[in-house]
């Protein structure tokens, strides 16, 4: 029986090496496939807060609603994205209850894809119903609270911060509509 050399031979390193670019190549390949452009047609660039915002309001399920300090997640019908954000959307509504917003969930429809390029989206209104966050809840693949938009936005505003921020240029996992 022939005894195996256990000194390692630099074909061994050879082969390890191809390995990891191998292994390397695939983990981008794989997650570049996954990752979308928020708003690809760039229809909210420019768009004024102000007027956006008066669409929204006539959206049906929002229509006689009172928005002040509100938070409306926009979701989508079959969006595999979704049960990324639905933790991140859980921790969401948690601080929103603690801090007094009210919360209203948005299936979106054909009439409204034109306002919403991408779900999961939220949206996030001052108490005088003004816009301060509108977007995507986090850039990334897992849509999580360590690279989210929203919490910024949370924390700013209850430090005394109001700012209309519409974020449409970002990748993530986002369903197109």
């Amino acid at each position: 029986m022939p005894v195996s050399s256990s000194k390692v031979k630099p074909a061994h390193y050879i082969i390890c090496g191809i390995w990891l670019v191998l292994t390397i190549a695939a983990a981008i390949y794989f997650i570049n496939g996954r990752l979308a452009d928020f708003d690809p047609e760039q229809t909210l660039s420019g768009t004024d807060p102000v007027s956006w915002m008066q669409k929204i309001r006539e959206i049906d399920q929002l229509k006689d609603q009172d928005l002040s300090n509100t938070i409306v997640h926009f979701t989508s019908q079959n969006c595999s994205c979704t049960q990324y954000s639905d933790n991140h959307k859980g921790e969401i509504n948690q601080r929103a209850s603690v801090e007094g917003f009210n919360v209203i969930n948005v299936i979106v429809s054909e009439k409204v894809a034109p306002l919403v390029p991408s779900t999961p989206a939220i949206l996030i209104t001052d108490q005088k119903q003004k816009l301060l966050y509108f977007g995507p809840y986090s850039a990334g693949l897992a849509c999580s609270a360590s690279n989210g938009y929203v919490e910024t936005v949370l924390g700013n505003y209850a430090k005394g911060y109001s700012a209309s921020l519409m974020v449409n240029d970002t990748s993530g996992c986002y369903c197109h509509l």
